[in-house]
């Protein structure tokens, strides 16, 4: 058993750049309970499964942040 991942990382990863001010509206979003907003902040990281549970995080942490 390695110590490191083996698998080769996929070409295909593309930045995603988040605002401050998107972030801070789909927490609020959510806080009021339309998970839409945040949901297409995730769509945005396509079929990067890593990116789009940062992006979830970041926008569940916001949104704690504002209660």
């Amino acid at each position: 058993m390695g110590l490191f991942s083996r698998k080769p990382k996929t070409d295909g990863t593309t930045a995603v750049t988040i605002s401050g001010e998107e972030l801070s509206r789909a927490a609020h979003a959510l806080n009021r309970g339309n998970q839409k907003p945040a949901d297409d902040l995730v769509e945005r990281a396509g079929r990067d499964e890593g990116l789009r549970r940062s992006i979830a995080l970041r926008i569940l942490g916001a949104s704690i942040d504002q209660q």
